[in-house]
């Protein structure tokens, strides 16, 4: 496939929407002379994401590789009831345009006087896949594959593998995100919308949570309405070891949908949760998998203070113990639950982030603490 993006078809509707499948996709892509009449392709749908239908698209013959195809699903693939504007796709081709180009750049803003130290993830480079087309008529995009060979940072850790370099090369690249989009008023223009974050993580997540804990009602609501008063940087909304795919000294970082421009803190919040839930849920390496929260949070510090002072750093880590708190809860109670905890570590988590969320902490040290008792 030619590398240059291109734009297929007009704006439609969802009634008039192609439904792709690993049956429908290679026709839709003939007809769109994206793959040759008689070039052979397997496509398959992978796995792991409720909000799309995402299709791997293999071509054995061609030089140019695989690529993934990705449509919006107007309701989500969880138990609970859960919709959201099928709009939203195109949102995570702008943030996925500028993701790419603030780790091309190195996050270099007008605030750096200085290259970051990355001694502690210098094994690995990390990248985000190139946009190959878009269809308006159809909500799908296609993008560059990941190596074959990938395995998400979810199943390598929930599979007992704690590499702190990975850890240490993630808190670079969202550390990178963050410093290199500070307070920038054109990035901040171009996604200034946060109505798809609202619809698929502040509503299902904190919202929700207000419902079934109603003591905890007045503590969730106000760190909503900060969460919309705070506008510093990108937040990539959605980034986790899910959406972190490793091969040999590479990670990708994919899944934009919820991207904007507002508090880095909730970024934070959601990928502890991640590592917290594994290092309970691997149980015999519990300080393991604690110490990687260490390692990727010295190495997301060390960028973003290349950006900001301490001053606000020392404010994000307020807000971010609270987020993670929050977020601790949410994939315990919340719309989305995670589907590894025993009904025993449930309870564990909540009653932790009902505790913390009741007397909220200052900074993240007081949750790692309590997660090492």
């Amino acid at each position: 496939m030619a590398r240059p993006r291109l734009c297929v078809g007009v704006k439609g509707t969802l009634s008039g929407m192609l439904e792709l499948t690993p049956h429908t996709a290679a026709n839709y892509l003939r007809e769109q002379g994206l793959l040759g009449a008689q070039e052979a392709a397997e496509v398959r749908e992978l796995s792991g994401g409720v909000s799309n239908t995402v299709l791997l698209v293999h071509r054995p013959d061609s030089p140019n590789g695989d690529f993934v195809l990705k449509q919006a699903l107007p309701r989500l693939k969880v138990q609970q009831e859960w919709l959201c504007s099928i709009e939203r796709i195109w949102r995570e081709v702008e943030v996925l345009e500028i993701c790419g180009s603030l780790l091309a750049s190195g996050g270099r803003s007008h605030l750096e006087t200085q290259p970051p130290d990355t001694s502690l993830s210098s094994n690995w480079t990390t990248t985000v896949p190139q946009i190959l087309f878009s269809d308006r008529a159809n909500f799908c995009y296609a993008m560059s594959a990941a190596p074959a060979a990938h395995k998400t940072w979810k199943e390598q850790l929930l599979a007992g593998e704690a590499n702190p370099q990975i850890a240490a090369a993630c808190g670079t690249l969202l550390g990178t995100l963050h410093a290199g989009s500070w307070r920038d008023a054109d990035i901040a223009a171009r996604l200034e919308d946060r109505t798809f974050f609202d619809s698929l993580r502040l509503d299902p997540y904190y919202r929700r949570l207000a419902v079934v804990h109603p003591d905890l009602a007045d503590t969730l609501h106000n760190l909503i309405d900060e969460t919309y008063r705070t506008r510093l940087c990108l937040v990539h909304g959605d980034f986790s070891p899910k959406n972190l795919l490793i091969s040999p000294g590479q990670i990708w970082l994919i899944d934009f949908e919820v991207g904007h421009f507002g508090d880095p803190a909730f970024d934070l919040g959601f990928f502890l949760t991640h590592l917290a839930l594994k290092a309970i849920h691997v149980a015999d390496r519990r300080m393991d998998y604690l110490d990687l929260i260490e390692r990727f949070l010295q190495t997301y510090r060390q960028r973003l203070s290349l950006a900001t002072s301490d001053d606000e750093i020392a404010d994000l880590s307020r807000r971010t113990a609270i987020h993670w708190a929050a977020c601790m809860l949410a994939r315990v109670d919340g719309k989305s639950p995670v589907d590894y905890l025993s009904v025993e570590l449930q309870s564990f988590f909540r009653r932790i982030a009902c505790k913390l969320l009741l007397q909220p902490p200052r900074e993240v040290a007081e949750i790692t603490t309590c997660l090492r008792r």
